[in-house]
């Protein structure tokens, strides 16, 4: 059964955003350097004007792209709601594929590596796609996608479509829709933080179902929710670790049966080491790789090391 890829012995690597602790995040440059070191790579995505599904993490552009340095543009910004807030911005449902291939990427992290600044484009998820099928075609170790789809309501609102119909009806065009599908080309985890994503999957598809989970969030699922249409849930560190134990939504979850991954290794933040109380980042990869099937980091050239 392809699920017992996902839970395997040796916890998997997830690159989150590809190599994003040296490329730009969400890159297709910054996934083919993530695969020497990773079993998956972690990816966003989100629509265009045409309803083409974009790798980019937000829906805006400001924070990743010189969108704001086109004076073509300068008229594309405005106030939207996201995530129940507003915020004026540049939104990729506002512009075209090509008008996107214009934009340059940056590193978004302070004191990160930037000598790729400038030089990489959004891709979209069918060029993703593309590169792994060919990729998996010539190798027998075969890479996957933890695929997250992003701001449900936000799509609803301002591009009057079900963003889980649009990303199921694509899978589907590339024969990637069922885990036999996916399990002879390119396996594949559908991740959201909306449980609307996740149930319309549910129903449609045998696609391996993850369920995302921030320790802010005022509205947590339960874990007797999450069981009733997913099979594996990713949780926020702080959800996994807290005053030097297991946190008992991690106790939960694992008592439920969940395949439970963890999010987001970042080497260079201080605060993974005070959650854990360790200065040394390879005890707490190997402290999580005895908790976790999943390891979601952003320095996976480090994490492997430690990983066996």
């Amino acid at each position: 059964m392809l699920l017992n890829y996902y839970q395997s012995v040796k916890p998997l690597i997830a690159a989150h955003r590809g190599l994003s602790s040296l490329y730009p995040e969400n890159t297709l440059e910054g996934f083919k350097s993530a695969l020497q070191f990773s079993d998956f790579i972690e990816l966003d995505v989100v629509i265009n004007k045409e309803g083409i599904p974009m790798v980019c993490h937000d829906a805006f552009l400001s924070l990743v792209s010189d969108v704001k340095n086109h004076n073509k543009f300068e008229n594309r910004k405005k106030s939207k709601i996201i995530n129940e807030k507003e915020k004026q911005d540049w939104w990729i449902s506002d512009f075209t594929f090509e008008e996107l291939k214009e934009l340059n990427l940056s590193q978004c992290i302070n004191n990160r590596k930037s000598e790729f600044d400038g030089q990489l484009q959004i891709p979209s998820l069918k060029e993703i796609i593309d590169f792994f099928l060919g990729y998996n075609s010539n190798n027998d170790n075969k890479k996957g996608i933890l695929l997250e789809i992003k701001d449900y309501q936000y799509h609803q609102q301002y591009c009057n479509i079900n963003i889980a119909e649009v990303i199921h009806n694509f899978l589907k065009e590339q024969g990637l829709s069922t885990q036999h599908e996916c399990s002879q080309k390119l396996p594949i985890v559908i991740m959201a933080f909306d449980k609307q994503i996740l149930q319309y999957f549910s129903q449609r598809s045998d696609l391996p179902l993850a369920q995302l989970v921030l320790f802010e969030d005022k509205n947590i699922p339960t874990i007797t929710e999450i069981v009733q249409y997913a099979k594996i849930v990713g949780l926020d560190l702080r959800l996994i670790w807290q005053n030097n134990q297991t946190h008992e939504y991690y106790n939960e979850a694992k008592k439920n049966g969940l395949i439970i991954y963890g999010w987001t290794f970042q080497d260079d933040n201080d605060d993974i080491k005070k959650l854990f109380d360790e200065q040394d980042i390879s005890k707490i990869y190997q402290k999580c790789g005895r908790l976790l099937s999943g390891i979601i980091t952003e320095f996976p050239q480090e994490a492997i090391k430690f990983i066996l």
